[in-house]
């Protein structure tokens, strides 16, 4: 069992596969074994083709740098899903579709995932939470639940953003790994989005014991990254009685919601 790894975050240009190919080389010279890229980090424009693109691009850097990848693309399969997916050694691991989808995604589409999964990669527990994914408490619970250790957050982070707290967002990632014993890896691209918005990196590492690492500027090409103790994070998950001693009688008012994917 792995007592590290070393992580990076991939901040590109959205839609150019050169920037994520150059920043990914630096993140694997870097030793690191398991890299993210940003949330629609292939999609300057919305079309069907840039899937094959996307898992050819995913699969041969994995397969040259002999490392484990993670990226999404959109599937058509009876509906559209965000879909993100890892590759290691060239090998394909498994993917997760976004359980919820914004509602520009809704309107375009795509379709609400249905379950979180969990990957076994080197040795690692890891779980993917799709961009707004990790807004949500109670998916990021269960990822902990089901034992997560890394977790992955391809997001796109708009430049012009309606929540509060601008000066404050990086607190939820560090809650986040509080609450739920696990490091959080957070990649965001910078440019523009197929729907045309501006977009930025605001990428990150982050654990219980605080930002590990984080972009020094949002719209530049950088691979963040981070050494994970893993040992210590097992070490968290056994002294965190609320992963266990939880009413879960309390809980039942979650499932009470109007709310239909």
């Amino acid at each position: 069992m792995k007592d590290k790894i070393k992580v990076a975050a991939i901040q590109c240009r959205i839609g150019d596969l050169s920037s994520a190919q150059r920043t990914a080389v630096k993140a694997a010279e870097n030793g690191c074994e398991l890299i993210l890229f940003p949330e629609y980090f292939s999609y300057s424009h919305l079309v069907p083709e840039i899937l094959d693109e996307t898992l050819r691009f995913l699969k041969d850097v994995s397969s040259e740098y002999s490392i484990a990848v993670s990226g999404n693309a959109i599937v058509e399969k009876s509906g559209y899903r965000n879909r993100s997916y890892i590759f290691d050694k060239g090998e394909l691991v498994g993917w997760q579709d976004k359980v919820h989808p914004t509602r520009v995604e809704r309107q375009l589409g795509v379709m609400c995932g249905e379950k979180l999964e969990i990957f076994e990669v080197r040795g690692v527990r890891v779980s993917i939470l799709v961009c707004a994914d990790i807004l949500y408490p109670e998916l990021c619970r269960v990822a902990a639940l089901k034992g997560a250790e890394i977790v992955l957050n391809p997001v796109v982070s708009f430049k012009r953003s309606e929540l509060p707290g601008t000066e404050y967002r990086y607190c939820l990632y560090f809650t986040r790994s509080f609450d739920n014993a696990y490091a959080i890896v957070k990649a965001g691209g910078f440019g523009r989005t197929f729907t045309g918005s501006e977009a930025v990196g605001r990428s990150l590492i982050a654990t219980f014991d605080g930002i590990l690492a984080k972009s020094r500027e949002e719209e530049r090409e950088e691979a963040v990254m981070a050494e994970i103790d893993l040992k210590r994070i097992r070490e968290y998950k056994e002294i965190n009685y609320s992963l266990t001693d939880r009413n879960v009688k309390a809980y039942r008012d979650l499932l009470n919601t109007d709310f239909d994917c």
